[in-house]
């Protein structure tokens, strides 16, 4: 069983939102503030009514509303409408696969009155305040914030029964190390994680060893002393007795208190690498009885042979569970699957699910290559190597007053991957410009790129010179310069372009940064002043 289809509406980020998913592994990247942490947040609360481990009816706050929405209404309430009211509805489409074990789940209690099994969560105003809300929302239109005491939390199956949180059969882990600084201790989160990994007899045996502890320690012969010495204060201070003592509360548990130790160091006080890896590969390893694993960017303060060894863990356990996992690295991207991709773009969400087969083995077995860069780009100019990647860096500078990235374009090196990556552009409808020499074989390079010549694809554009005199980038710039203007540059002082052709040749890298450094102006091919753009 697997969750098949998030929609979201009015919360946070997610205004009006659909997402379908696969059984095994989802990968979902963008750009920030695009809404990939928020729909892990969604599926969450869906799932468990819970924020940061506490039921979402008391964590409820007015920034948990999509702020445009709560603008839009204010707006109308403003020239004297009568909108319905800001809410939260999150709704989760289960898949069993031919199974009844989700059979109480089923119904059609869903926006597409679809019948299938799944839980929807809504915040909405209670109908016997109604009347009192829109009485404080005329009296305080100005303040633009939700007033939440008016609302109320319903949790309810696709079939309209209440969610009882212990018998639910689809549960969710989310693993999230970043999460850690917002429990209210730095130990909170781990805890949490420990917790799940003990079995019921462990469990109780450590609560009663905690209890037992704090049981003794009023009896400990300094702790009498000073009581007896704060009692001596009764009148000073206070009518009543005061003493100093262990929390016997029952909101006071070992998961608030006790600190795990990593080779007796605490664990707060080790690396940030090694928290991270310890808590995300616990947290895993707890995650057994869960049907869905959700996981928060795997790579923070990982390094690249740590998160290389996660990733792995990572993907075996697509073999066991769902999985959906949001991130910021290209090598995760690619290690986990390209195919598995769910792009978040202004427009809704891309897939390349239907990616050549051979492609996504090509990428996952040489995950270095920035595909991410490309996903994200406003505008991607692909490259052949470092020296073109500093060449077009420069020649876009010359003509726009500006590097690339300012106007959101990415000059990306792909080495031999070009038709690679163009695969996924023109899956996605990327808009991306391809920068490549003719090799002295301008038909064999016509070939290659055949389909995207032939304007199948409008938003892809190959650039290159026909002179197959001048097969690769150092030929092409002593061509469009003499030669006293390209020894002037690079601060060289060759006697003809054969010397300085060679030289170039042999240090490629070199001459393409001593060129994007250089004061005075070039002149550049007209097929990379093409791909760069007026």
């Amino acid at each position: 069983m697997y969750l098949r289809k998030l929609k979201v509406f009015g919360f946070k980020a997610l205004r009006e939102f659909e997402m379908d998913f696969g059984p095994r592994m989802n990968v979902i990247v963008g750009n920030n503030e695009s809404g990939k942490t928020t729909i892990i947040e969604a599926i969450s609360l869906a799932l468990s009514s819970q924020v940061l481990g506490s039921n979402i009816q008391y964590e409820l706050n007015p920034y948990h509303f999509n702020a445009s929405s709560v603008d839009e209404y204010y707006e109308a309430i403003g020239h004297g409408e009568n909108p319905v009211p800001p809410r939260i509805l999150i709704e989760v489409y289960l898949d069993d696969e031919g199974t009844d074990e989700l059979a109480k789940l089923r119904g059609t209690n869903n926006t597409d009155a679809e019948d299938c099994p799944g839980i929807c969560l809504e915040v909405a105003v209670k109908e016997d305040y109604a009347e009192e809300f829109l009485d404080y929302i005329h009296d305080a239109a100005s303040s633009g914030l939700i007033p939440i005491e008016y609302y109320e939390v319903s949790w309810l199956s696709f079939a309209s029964n209440p969610v009882n949180a212990r018998a639910r059969p689809f549960r969710a882990t989310v693993i999230d190390t970043g999460a850690a600084p917002r429990y209210s201790s730095p130990n909170r989160y781990l805890s949490h994680i420990i917790k799940e990994c003990l079995d019921e007899p462990q469990r109780i045996a450590l609560a009663a060893a905690y209890r037992d502890l704090r049981q003794r320690f009023a009896e400990e012969p300094g702790i009498d002393e000073i009581n007896e010495f704060l009692r001596a204060k009764k009148g000073d201070i206070s009518t009543k007795t005061l003493t100093v003592s262990l929390d016997m509360s029952a909101r006071s548990t070992w998961d608030t208190s006790i600190t795990a130790h990593l080779d007796d160091i605490p664990f707060a006080a080790v690396g940030k690498g090694e928290q991270s890896c310890v808590q995300m590969k616990l947290a895993i390893g707890a995650a057994e009885t869960s049907s869905l694993l959700l996981i928060e960017e795997p790579e923070n303060h990982l390094s690249h042979s740590t998160m290389s060894r996660l990733v792995e863990d990572i993907a075996q356990r697509e073999n066991d569970r769902q999985v959906i996992i949001t991130t910021h690295s290209s090598f995760v991207l690619n290690k986990l699957g390209i195919s598995h991709v769910q792009l978040m773009t202004p427009d809704g969400v891309m897939t390349l699910a239907d990616l050549d087969p051979d492609t996504v083995d090509y990428f996952s077995k040489l995950p270095g290559y920035d595909t991410l860069r490309l996903l994200l780009a406003r505008r991607a100019i692909l490259v052949e190597g470092p020296s073109d990647e500093l060449i077009v860096q420069r020649a876009y500078r010359d003509v726009h007053g500006r590097l690339p990235l300012a106007d959101g374009v990415d000059v990306i090196s792909v080495g031999t991957a070009c038709k690679r990556f163009l695969e996924i552009a023109a899956r996605l409808e990327l808009d991306v410009a391809a920068v490549v020499d003719n090799d002295r074989d301008v038909e064999k390079l016509k070939k290659r790129f055949e389909e995207y010549l032939s304007g199948k694809h409008p938003s892809i554009e190959i650039f290159f010179d026909s002179d197959e005199g001048c097969p690769t980038l150092e030929p092409q710039m002593l061509k469009a310069n003499s030669l006293e203007t390209l020894n002037a540059l690079l601060g060289t002082t060759y006697e003809n372009g054969a010397a300085l052709l060679a030289s170039m040749t042999r240090n490629k890298t070199d001459w393409a940064l001593r060129l994007f450094r250089a004061t005075a102006l070039a002149n550049y091919p007209a097929y990379i002043r093409d791909a760069v753009g007026d």
